[in-house]
């Protein structure tokens, strides 16, 4: 293995790897939401670099609306697994559980539209 970051010991490859060997274990349901997520995946190149994931609805408990505005409903959450975070101390990705999270609700007639203004 080559670290791409020496000091964290995180390697680029591996990373994409790990994303490209689960690709097949989720979907939303949308082929192009599915796309998507999966392209911006692939273009990581750090280890503190945000990812983007599906999370199916059951990951998240203690929903509750917040608010509204003209696109979209606002709620807080918790999210059961929690969001994937570079371990400094371990040197690995690993899950932070039980994250406070904010969702979005949009009204959207079409997913073509959605896509275009991610």
């Amino acid at each position: 293995m080559q670290y791409t970051n020496i000091t964290y010991k995180w390697c680029k490859s591996c990373q994409i790897d790990y994303f490209k060997n689960n690709f097949t274990n989720w979907t939303s349901g949308n082929e192009k939401f599915d796309d998507l997520i999966q392209k911006m995946q692939l273009q990581i190149n750090n280890h503190n670099d945000i990812i983007i994931e599906w999370i199916p609805f059951n990951q998240f408990k203690s929903i509750k609306e917040i608010g509204e505005v003209d696109f979209a409903r606002i709620y807080l959450a918790i999210w059961k697994d929690g969001p994937l975070n570079y371990n400094y101390n371990k040197m690995e990705l690993k899950r932070a559980p039980n994250r406070n999270v904010s969702l979005k609700c949009l009204k959207i007639t079409n997913a073509d539209e959605c896509i275009t203004k991610v």
